[in-house]
């Protein structure tokens, strides 16, 4: 572990000297222009560092909020943002540096790498944070997908479910947001409605008005939920408890069987990978797979989508996933790629068809860019 951190903490500030560098390094800029830039870096760079570290050094800091934790924590994560942009701008420059260098050389030494340029590097992150911003403040876009089964039972024919996943409630996320999605989910009238994880992400007793929202989802058939890792961050039988006490039905390597139209449907959800990290009893396929009617349809719940690759050959017809965030925002929307295999979308695999929800909230900064709030209506069609 202290590895682990001496090589983050040397990531971080390979990241600032660069940064800086390439900031200050081709442009006329005075001494004062010099110091506030590196200075002003620096700060955000503190901050953000200073995130996992002060999670390293305080093994009390999520049983026992302070009342500064959540301004501090909006900053890091505004900051994390902020940084983000900023990287990719300066290593974008620096690409377009290095093949104009051979064709337009006094471009880049005039034009590329002036102080006028280093200005524009450091405005445009705040105008991608706005824009960001903005899309979140739009709320959860309703997203229709008509997903056929060659064996689908007859009575399980067009079945609506709502698919929700990745919503972060915490003090970042406003109540006014969750009000909107219930309404959203409401108007949907869904014959089942499913969370498959990461709905909340703080301790559950600070969120008491969401829960309050989300008791009033309506399903014909009730909702379910599977915890993703970020519950297990925060009491994970605390939150479970709150789940449960709003009358949804927790799958935790369970399965429910509903009786629809004549039609089995079998409803499976399994824990998170996280739970070994925190002593819980760990995601268990075997259980769920043994528990299978072959008559019946069946649908399985895991909050991270790469373990489609054990289930898709376990009898399963269809799996509901979240996780990626779809990126959440420029440039990891198209990086994505490089470290989910199924970042978002349908995709089929040998007999069983996965979904993923590319999130129906956010996590850290309240902004999405290059991906939106999704809120999916999955509808059941026999091919």
């Amino acid at each position: 572990m202290a590895a682990f951190k001496a090589i983050i903490v040397g990531l971080f500030f390979a990241i600032f000297i660069y940064i800086t560098h390439q900031l200050v390094r081709h442009a006329d800029l005075s001494m004062g222009q010099v110091l506030f830039i590196v200075g002003f870096v620096a700060t955000l760079f503190a901050i953000v560092i200073s995130m996992p570290l002060f999670f390293w050094s305080q093994s009390e800091a999520r049983s026992t909020p302070k009342p500064w934790h959540d301004p501090y924590f909006s900053a890091a994560h505004f900051s994390m943002a902020y940084m983000s942009f900023l990287l990719t701008f300066v290593i974008l420059r620096d690409l377009v540096g290095f093949v104009l260098n051979f064709t337009q050389p006094e471009f880049v030494g005039t034009q590329l790498y002036s102080a006028e340029a280093t200005g524009v590097l450091l405005v445009i992150p705040f105008i991608l944070l706005l824009l960001g911003t903005l899309v979140v403040r739009l709320g959860a876009k309703v997203i229709k997908v008509n997903v056929q089964f060659d064996k689908l039972p007859a009575g399980l024919n067009n079945l609506r479910i709502v698919h929700v996943t990745d919503l972060h409630l915490a003090p970042g996320l406003p109540v006014k947001f969750v009000q909107s999605l219930v309404s959203k989910i409401n108007q949907l009238d869904a014959d089942v409605v499913v969370f498959t994880g990461d709905i909340l992400d703080d301790h559950a007793i600070r969120h008491l008005p969401e829960f309050d929202l989300l008791k009033t989802v309506r399903a014909k058939h009730g909702c379910y939920f599977v915890p993703g890792n970020h519950e297990y961050y925060w009491n994970i039988d605390e939150g479970l408890a709150a789940f449960r006490s709003i009358g949804y039905h927790v799958l935790v390597n369970q399965t429910k069987a509903l009786e629809i139209n004549g039609a089995t449907l079998q409803i499976s959800g399994i824990a998170d990978p996280a739970a070994r990290q925190f002593g819980k009893d760990p995601a268990n396929l075997e259980k769920l797979v043994s528990e299978q009617k072959p008559e019946a349809f069946k649908i399985f719940l895991a909050h991270q989508p790469a373990i489609a690759d054990k289930a898709c050959d376990q009898g399963f017809d269809l799996q509901l996933s979240g996780h990626t965030h779809g990126g959440q925002f420029f440039p990891w929307n198209f990086l994505i790629v490089f470290f989910q295999r199924y970042p978002k979308g349908l995709y089929r695999l040998k007999n069983m068809q996965l979904y993923v929800n590319q999130g129906t909230g956010y996590w850290g900064p309240s902004l999405r860019l290059g991906t939106f709030c999704e809120l999916t209506e999955i509808t059941l069609k026999k091919a």
